[in-house]
C-alpha cells in the first residue's frame, strides 16, 4: 500500500482510517451483514476533464472481482451510503460504506486525497453536485462506479 503524502502525520492518519474501517466492518458483521473491505493501492482524484471524473480507487484483482460480482448481481441495490471523514495534514481521509440494506451487504472503501492536489476535482464536485467513486483493478479496464447521494460528505468541511 502506497501511503498518502510523505509526512508521518498523514501516514498515521491513514493507519487510523484502516483501523476505523476494520472496526466498522466488525460492527456490520456483528449485525449479520456480508462485508467486503477494500485495501487500495492508490487513490487519485480525477479532474472533470478526465474520462472518469471523481475518485479513482485502485484495488487488487481479487477484491475487484468480489466487488464487481456483488454490485452487478441482479437485484443488487447499492444505493445507501455512510461516510466517515477526517481532515488532517492537508488530506481528506474517508471510509465510505456502500450499502445494499435489503441484502445486508456492504462494501467498505477507505480513501484519501490531498486537498491541494484535488482542487479541480473539488470545484467540479461543487458545480456538478456529484462525486463518483471508481473502483478498478490494475490489469483490467473494468470499473465499478458508485455515487454517494451526498457528495459533499466526501469533501473537506467548509469552515
Amino acid at each position: 500500500m502506497e501511503q498518502p503524502g510523505v509526512n508521518d502525520a498523514a501516514v498515521e492518519s491513514w493507519e487510523r482510517v484502516v483501523e476505523d474501517m476494520e472496526a466498522t466492518a466488525a460492527e456490520y458483521r456483528d449485525d449479520g451483514w456480508e462485508v467486503v473491505e477494500l485495501h487500495p493501492g492508490d487513490v487519485t482524484p480525477l479532474p472533470p476533464d478526465h474520462d472518469r471524473f471523481g475518485l479513482d480507487v485502485l484495488v487488487g484483482g481479487d477484491e475487484f472481482e468480489t466487488v464487481s460480482a456483488m454490485v452487478t448481481d441482479e437485484g443488487a441495490a447499492f444505493d445507501e451510503f455512510e461516510v466517515f471523514r477526517a481532515v488532517h495534514a492537508g488530506h481528506v481521509f474517508l471510509v465510505v460504506a456502500v450499502e445494499d440494506a435489503a441484502r445486508e451487504q456492504v462494501v467498505l472503501v477507505p480513501a484519501y486525497y490531498g486537498i491541494k492536489d484535488a482542487e479541480k476535482t473539488i470545484e467540479a464536485v461543487l458545480e456538478q453536485g456529484r462525486f463518483p467513486i471508481h473502483i478498478r483493478p490494475l490489469t483490467i479496464e473494468d470499473v465499478v462506479t458508485v455515487e454517494p447521494s451526498e457528495p459533499e460528505l466526501l469533501l473537506p468541511p467548509t469552515e
